[in-house]
């Protein structure tokens, strides 16, 4: 387990990245839940994998090639599908069937394409992550940043009103509005303050959670929506990815305040950051009456861990 924190990687689904950086053809490599992995798309159809090719140990992502839907190894050309069989070898009458490559459960939801992570790879996904971000909504920004922390320290910051203030120069301490659970899902509405070029500017927030890895927030200021999509994936046990994109609803004004609002929470988060890597988890935090919901939160996230003490 990691230091300072007392549980494992948590199981859920995850955004292993943006559904624009698999282009058609690449093979793409990542490293997520302390494995190596490649991806790759053929269509409409997303796949991810173990990296490593059960030939010879070549990692696929490292010069390995699509052709007709399959993953060509750059060392000695075997082919696998979709469905991590090899099939073919090119110096051979028949492909070998033993050879095989670990097949991640992958989905497409909100401009990320996700895989499903458990300790235990037999067991199937429990939820489907819905779409939150409407068609015809616009990218207007995005930012990533790798964080020597996990997921929980990073999402506990959506209840904890006191740090915006207290970090991130907010004029007061909002509230939060009631937390709404329904098994991996959560839902919470606040109202909050945004720093801007003209002050501070009044903003509502509606923050659905969906499961551990990804959020949907929908910031509505000045009778316009601007919409966030956060992913938090375990690179390791050690070390989360955080990605944000953001989208404008369309009007004139949410194109016009998104890129602001953007650069806005980076800068926030960034400010964040030496707090989460130097903090240590308190299992019996001494909270002031307003922060009751920084325990409800903990409750719901410790349905996402195995074999671990109550989160």
């Amino acid at each position: 387990m990691p230091e300072n924190f007392p549980f494992p990687m948590p199981f859920g689904w995850f955004g292993v990245a943006r559904v624009d950086e698999v282009p058609e053809g690449a093979v793409v490599a990542l490293e997520r839940f302390g494995h190596k992995l490649v991806a790759w798309r053929d269509g409409d159809d997303h796949h991810v994998a173990g990296a490593i090719c059960p030939h010879m140990g070549a990692h696929l992502g490292v010069g390995g090639r699509v052709e007709d839907g399959c993953l060509v190894c750059p060392f000695h050309e075997w082919a696998f599908g979709p469905d991590g069989t090899n099939t073919d070898i090119p110096y051979a009458d028949k492909p070998n069937r033993k050879a095989r490559l670990t097949m991640w459960r992958t989905a497409v939801a909100n401009g990320l394409l996700m895989v499903w992570y458990h300790p235990d790879p037999s067991v199937e996904p429990t939820y489907e992550v819905p779409h939150l971000v409407p068609e015809g909504a616009t990218e207007t920004g995005r930012f990533d940043r790798v964080v020597r922390t996990q997921w929980q320290e990073i999402a506990e910051n959506g209840v904890d009103m006191a740090h915006f203030k207290s970090v991130h120069g907010a004029g007061r301490v909002s509230t939060v509005g009631e937390q709404v659970f329904d098994g991996p899902f959560r839902t919470v509405q606040s109202d909050q303050t945004f720093g801007s070029s003209k002050g501070e500017l009044p903003a509502h927030l509606n923050n659905s959670t969906l499961g551990p890895g990804i959020g949907v927030q929908r910031f509505t200021m000045l009778d316009a929506t601007v919409i966030s999509v956060s992913s938090t994936t375990a690179i390791d046990p050690h070390t989360c990815l955080q990605t944000f994109t953001f989208y404008s609803d369309g009007s004139v004004i949410a194109d016009k305040i998104a890129p602001s609002f953007a650069l806005e929470v980076e800068r926030q988060f960034d400010q964040d950051i030496p707090i989460w890597e130097n903090k240590e988890f308190l299992a019996v935090p001494a909270l002031a009456p307003s922060e009751k919901p920084l325990m409800d939160f903990r409750k719901w996230a410790a349905q996402f861990y195995v074999g671990a003490p109550s989160a």
